[in-house]
């Protein structure tokens, strides 16, 4: 079975500033961003880990803000019973989230999804997934879905866990507060590049949320 190759990271760090903060706890009909995507997973029997923006101590206490975020995670822990977790390190990008949650994966092969990716579907998932034999084959330890134009979706995509040493090497490497680019990573490993086509005929499983109107519009749609 599909499920038994492969575990999954739900990326949900970020600053989110085009939307104000908190992007996986935004609502679309009474269901947060993240749930959507979550719920997709838990449907497959996929197990996952969930990681959250970087946890700074606050001196000044826990303020409002900071406590509807921990009542959140804590739903998301409860709801699901899958591991969540943080990023390691604050401002590095969608990278440390990957390795923050690599960290915790126990199979070879890792899913990685973006939580504002509500139009996600399990045939999408399936198809990535059913992509792994073809890497295997030709000796590629990450799968890319790619667009006729050249644009890749690297947050939707597959990567093994033993990439996990290259991808903490880019990391160490940056500097300051400089986020490491994730071609930065990709460029390193061996892509199975796939057309979108295979993944979502529709393309819809692509499609992020990532700032009020982009919300608004979805809400309408669905």
């Amino acid at each position: 079975m599909i499920n038994r190759r492969i575990s999954a990271i739900i990326l949900s760090g970020g600053k989110a500033t085009r939307m104000d903060g908190e992007k996986p706890f935004r609502k679309v009909n009474n269901n947060y961003l993240i749930e959507n995507v979550a719920d997709v997973l838990f449907n497959m029997d996929i197990p996952f880990i969930v990681v959250f923006k970087y946890l700074c101590n606050n001196t000044n206490g826990i303020n409002n803000t900071i406590k509807c975020d921990i009542d959140n995670q804590i739903h998301i822990f409860k709801k699901y019973n899958q591991t969540i977790t943080f990023d390691i390190l604050n401002n590095k990008g969608p990278l440390i989230g990957i390795l923050s949650g690599m960290n915790l994966v126990g199979r070879g092969w890792v899913l990685t999804l973006p939580c504002d990716t509500p139009l996600i579907s399990e045939n999408s998932i399936k198809n990535i997934i059913n992509k792994i034999p073809l890497a295997e084959s030709n000796n590629c330890n990450c799968i890319i879905p790619k667009h006729e134009n050249g644009y890749i979706e690297p947050l939707f995509s597959i990567y093994h866990k033993s990439t996990i040493k290259i991808l903490e090497q880019i990391i160490r490497s940056s500097s300051g507060d400089k986020h490491p680019a994730i071609r930065q990573y990709i460029q390193k490993l061996n892509p199975l590049f796939v057309p979108v086509d295979e993944i979502d005929e529709t393309h819809k499983s692509f499609v992020n949320v990532n700032t009020h109107n982009d919300l608004n519009k979805l809400k309408k749609e669905k």
